[in-house]
């Protein structure tokens, strides 16, 4: 079969996945549920009446059922598996996303123990991360289940995925890939909510996010968001800036059944000579998710997602394009047996054709156990003259405490595939560069709490056949390298200090040997305060003085710049001492931040690319009710 007749096959089957998936999303909204009585909202921030006679309450229940306080959001596909160094997942509500004082997802998840970030500069040029040595295939993200197509390369360029308008962020770290949820914001009261936050600080840097949502807004319930952050960089011809936006409106069947509409815009630009100017991604979605029975959620959507790319170099002439998205998901809980299923449909050969992914499990107080299982199809237009199926499974288990001890252990294993490069605006003429590793992850540990001291420790075991490159920009037309099986441990700990409210958080991983983004030592420690002032609650504080770094690390390199066929070159020793403080009064945050104040030079995660030797930033943050 020809690539012509490849494409029109493709392209019918496209068209009919594509109805099919509207008809799913009809059905579901106008199947007719009955509409069940609307979510109350509940003020948690005025103290409760003491008035306790029955008509006290009789009245204050007729006063709080009413237009203005009634809300809804589309009912939720939880997970099921606990939080913690344990299970390998962590959790941030949007409170620990201000918190933390990260300004872009990767910053954010490079907070994980054995996290990497992977950056070509500062804010505008590609980011990425990578725990395990991951390369190309190893890094998902979804938001509120709709994937993050890596557009770019092998993985998603995490600089174009924003947080504002997020309500929690989910990292499973897994040694074959790292899975990221978004999950967009969730009303938590009947009253439009705002947030604003800003900020100013040296390098010319500003950064502004800002939300609105109004559960009860047009009929249904809208969210909107904005945020930027731009800065003149290390030098003063490396500039960059990110700005990007997101509008959301959901209509409502009672609270079982709702549709949701979704557009989601991210763009950079940079002065860098070797990054593409400016970049842009835009999201768009549909979906209806219901309440089929107590405790079984069912959604279908559809979407698409648009890669520009705005420069004069040649290099950049066929990237970019509109992809395609639909699917359907499941999830199911009861009486601690939980189960999530999903089947996604894609429209173009420079990503998968499909994807299935399922797990469930049992958490109970005292143990629990998980699985997962994905399976993808690699269509022949990209990849041979035969589809290319990639599959993988992965469990958990974990028990205890028990006196204080707790034990854990993972295991996953099988292959993930990437491109090489970003997808294109042409159907292509003969197969672009598709790879496809096998890994296999072994993890088990314990964890020892004892008088508010808690240690963990875990054995590590990485094998793969092969280590691939990024795919972005950062070793676009690196050639994959020979894999080989490493040996490691790692350690966690959360220890008390002689000042109430005030631990040392720490966390030290070492390999036997390094590899690609892997460098043999990865450390992390902090004194961390935390304490709430006043009967009141109104003033809570926070404040870190910690350290991060890793040792000499390999990394591929783009093609311009290989001095080797493998395409590796090494990265000096990182090490950033920072320091951060948070104050809240009321809902009023102001903050500051101070990376690398000791001023270590030649800071860089790619060769050549040097990082900010330091910056210092100030600003607020600030929740409103109306």
């Amino acid at each position: 079969m020809g690539a012509e007749s490849r494409g029109v096959s493709y392209a019918f089957s496209h068209h009919r996945a594509c109805w099919f998936s509207w008809l799913i999303l009809a059905a579901l909204f106008f199947i007719g549920f009955s509409p069940t009585t609307a979510q109350i909202a509940t003020d948690t921030t005025q103290v409760a009446d003491t008035l306790t006679s029955q008509e006290g309450i009789e009245r204050a229940e007729q006063d709080s059922i009413s237009a203005d306080t009634i809300y809804y959001n589309l009912p939720d596909l939880k997970r099921w598996v606990p939080s913690g160094f344990g299970t390998g997942i962590w959790t941030w509500s949007r409170e620990d996303i201000m918190v933390s004082g990260a300004n872009t997802l990767s910053e954010l998840v490079a907070l994980v123990p054995g996290v990497i970030e992977l950056l070509g500069g500062d804010y505008g040029t590609p980011a990425a991360v990578s725990a395990f040595g991951v390369g190309g295939g190893g890094v998902r993200v979804t938001r509120d289940g709709f994937e993050v197509l890596p557009v770019e390369g092998g993985v998603p360029d995490l600089q174009r995925i924003g947080l504002a308008g997020i309500d929690q962020v989910k990292l499973e770290r897994n040694g074959g890939e790292l899975l990221i949820e978004l999950t967009s914001h969730r009303h938590v009261d009947g009253r439009p909510f705002s947030v604003v936050e800003a900020g100013t600080g040296q390098l010319d840097t500003n950064m502004f996010r800002g939300m609105y949502a109004d559960p009860t807004a047009l009929g249904g319930s809208l969210a909107l968001a904005l945020e930027r952050v731009d800065t003149r960089g290390f030098g003063r011809d490396e500039g960059g800036n990110r700005t990007g936006s997101w509008f959301r409106y959901q209509m409502h069947r009672g609270d079982r059944v709702g549709l949701s509409l979704e557009y989601r815009n991210m763009s950079s630009g940079t002065q860098v000579p070797e990054y593409a100017s400016s970049l842009s991604r835009r999201d768009l979605t549909a979906r209806v998710r219901a309440e089929v029975l107590d405790g079984l959620v069912a959604e279908a959507y559809t979407g698409s997602t648009r890669h520009e790319v705005n420069d004069t170099l040649s290099r950049y002439e066929l990237e970019g394009g509109s992809r395609g998205q639909h699917g359907v998901r499941l999830a199911f809980y009861r009486n601690g047996l939980w189960a999530r299923g999903a089947y996604r449909l894609y429209s173009h050969s420079e990503t998968p054709s499909s994807r299935t992914d399922g797990s469930g499990g049992y958490t109970h107080n005292l143990f629990g156990v998980s699985g997962r299982v994905s399976q993808s199809s690699w269509s022949s237009a990209f990849t041979s003259e035969e589809p290319t199926l990639t599959q993988s499974y992965g469990g958990r288990v974990w028990a205890g405490p028990m006196s204080g001890i707790t034990f854990f252990g993972s295991w996953e294993s099988g292959s993930y595939a990437g491109r090489s490069g970003p997808i294109l605006k042409m159907y292509p003429d003969q197969a672009s560069s598709f790879s496809k590793a096998e890994r296999t992850t072994t993890r088990a540990g314990g964890s020892f709490t004892w008088f508010n001291t808690t240690l963990s420790v875990a054995h590590l075991r990485a094998d793969a056949d092969i280590h691939l490159p990024l795919g972005l920009e950062l070793d676009r037309g690196s050639q994959a390298v020979a894999g080989t099986e490493r040996l490691g441990a790692e350690a966690w700990a959360s220890l008390p200090t002689i000042w109430n409210n005030l631990r040392f958080v720490g966390s030290y991983q070492q390999w036997d040997q390094d590899g690609p983004y892997l460098p043999k030592r990865i450390y992390r420690g902090a004194f961390v305060f935390h304490k709430v002032y006043l009967d009141s609650g109104n003033f809570e504080m926070w404040w870190s003085l910690g350290v991060r770094g890793h040792d000499p690390m390999s990394v591929f390199v783009s093609e311009d710049g290989l001095d080797s066929v493998s395409g590796l070159q090494v990265v000096p020793f990182y090490q950033n001492w920072y320091g951060r403080i948070q104050v809240r009064i009321v809902s009023v945050r102001l903050f500051l931040g101070w990376e690398n104040f000791i001023r270590r030079r030649n800071l860089q995660n790619f060769p050549g690319r040097i990082l900010p030797i330091t910056r210092s930033f100030f600003g607020l943050r600030w929740d409103l009710w109306s």
